[in-house]
């Protein structure tokens, strides 16, 4: 039984994860290297033997391929990981690795697109892969009636510290002349920016695994492990068909991850395509939305502690259905809208996220078994990642050959149907009552 200075380390260290994996998140995903990403591959670009109309669709493939990668191995992975104690091993592997692929998009270039595509590709199996383990250390590490504020809390310094890093970059790339950089020369510095991204991830998580539990099953048979991890994923699907609540919130999960996710992979495409953003404003409506993040993280704690996490849920939800809603009617001339949003945008994300997080940790049995459970969690969201990102990719790659100029708006409508689904079931959830009385409340 670890100390109560000891398990308060281990929290801070647990929260600083997402300090250090924020990162990539922030200037991978989100701002930096998908506008390099258009600037190094045009449209009609080859790859793979393929044609690509939409470099815009080339990319989200590949993003796609990422979590298809990552969700054919992680539910081998982690249910050895809970059977053979190896969690924080695994956990390290996968940032190590994330880490390594963002340091190496500094070698991207006009005449080594397979360098951009294979690494981004890395990078998200090393964040995802990582994150199944990491959520998994919620529910060992943390009492279920503190789940919503840890929870966002680790959100809120994610989001600080990759704005902290993305502000860096700026001031790196303001004074650029300074390292011997032309002044017209736009992305020296933030590819430099990559390998800093990638030491920021690794530093910073080495305070994590410096505190974070081992092993506590003492040694196992490793000749059967790989039959164990597999009966240990069995084991927790029996257990959630019999919890009826769990299952409900899971398809309500699905439904609505499958919108959150995928505006925030394909949003900075979005801008730069429709709203003709530079990638100076492309960075202000990014850092809005980090901010209004932290603020949303810490107001639908609140929300969810006052109301229970269901009516938490369900303004994040709205908030995203009316980003839908302005992002289809918005034009380049009211360039205002696109401001309003990115707040509304990272409001709510900074709700939602740590909501589905703590909330399925809440809903958990009583069990040793949180890699697997949290590895389930993580597969239906890379299922719902791949359905949103191949939806509105295809609908980019359809639009690119009929020569429609509507194409990202129509499949942003088509994201908005999906939260209003979503909607429909985090109402039928909250309705529904649950079979063990003695249950928390959520």
């Amino acid at each position: 039984m670890a100390s109560l200075v000891t398990k308060q380390k281990q929290i801070k260290g647990w929260v600083m994860f997402d300090w250090a994996n924020s990162a990539y998140n922030l200037v991978i995903v989100s701002t930096v290297f998908p506008a390099i990403f258009k600037t190094f591959v045009p449209d009609g670009s080859v790859f793979l033997g393929f044609s690509f109309p939409s470099s815009d669709s080339l990319y989200t493939y590949a993003i796609c391929v990422s979590y298809l990668i990552i969700s054919l191995i992680t539910p081998v992975l982690s249910g050895i990981a809970d059977y053979g104690g190896y969690k924080k091993k695994y956990m390290q592997f996968f940032s190590t690795l994330g880490a390594i692929a963002c340091a190496s998009l500094f070698f991207f270039d006009k005449e080594h697109i397979w360098i951009g595509i294979v690494g981004a590709i890395i990078a998200s199996v090393g964040f995802s892969g990582s994150l199944v383990f990491y959520n998994g250390f919620l529910s060992e590490l943390v009492p279920k009636r503190l789940h919503d504020k840890i929870s966002a809390k680790g959100f809120a310094y994610g989001y600080l510290g990759s704005s902290l890093l993305l502000i860096f970059l700026i001031l790196l790339n303001t004074f650029k002349e300074l390292f011997g950089v032309a002044p017209d020369d736009g992305v020296t510095i933030f590819r430099f920016g990559f390998i800093l991204v990638g030491l920021w991830w690794f530093s910073w998580a080495r305070w994590t695994f410096s505190v974070l539990p081992s092993s506590t099953k003492g040694k196992v048979d490793k000749k059967g492990i790989l039959k164990k991890g597999f009966k240990e994923l069995k084991s927790v699907w029996d257990q959630i068909k019999e919890m009826p609540r769990l299952k409900r919130f899971l398809v309500s999960f699905f439904i609505i991850d499958l919108g959150v996710q995928t505006i925030v992979i394909i949003a900075p495409l979005f801008s730069i395509k429709v709203f003709k953003m530079g990638s100076a404003e492309l960075v202000v409506i990014v850092l809005i939305m980090q901010f209004l993040g932290i603020a949303g993280a810490s107001v639908f704690s609140k929300v969810s502690k006052k109301y229970g996490n269901v009516t938490g849920m369900i303004g994040p939800t709205i908030t995203y259905l009316l980003v839908c809603v302005l992002a289809c009617v918005a034009n380049e001339e009211a360039k205002w809208m696109i401001y309003l949003i990115a707040a509304l945008i990272g409001f709510a994300m900074g709700g939602i996220q740590s909501l589905f997080r703590s909330t399925y940790s809440k809903l958990l049995p009583e069990t040793d078994d949180h890699a697997s459970f949290f590895s389930f969690f993580d597969i239906v969201e890379k299922v719902a990642i791949l359905t949103g990102t191949f939806i509105y990719a295809g609908i980019d790659l359809l639009a690119s050959k009929l020569n429609w100029d509507f194409g990202e708006r129509l499949g942003v409508a088509t994201l908005g149907v999906f939260f209003l689904v979503g909607l429909v079931l985090l109402r039928k959830l909250k309705n529904f009552k649950s079979l063990d009385p003695f249950e928390e409340r959520i």
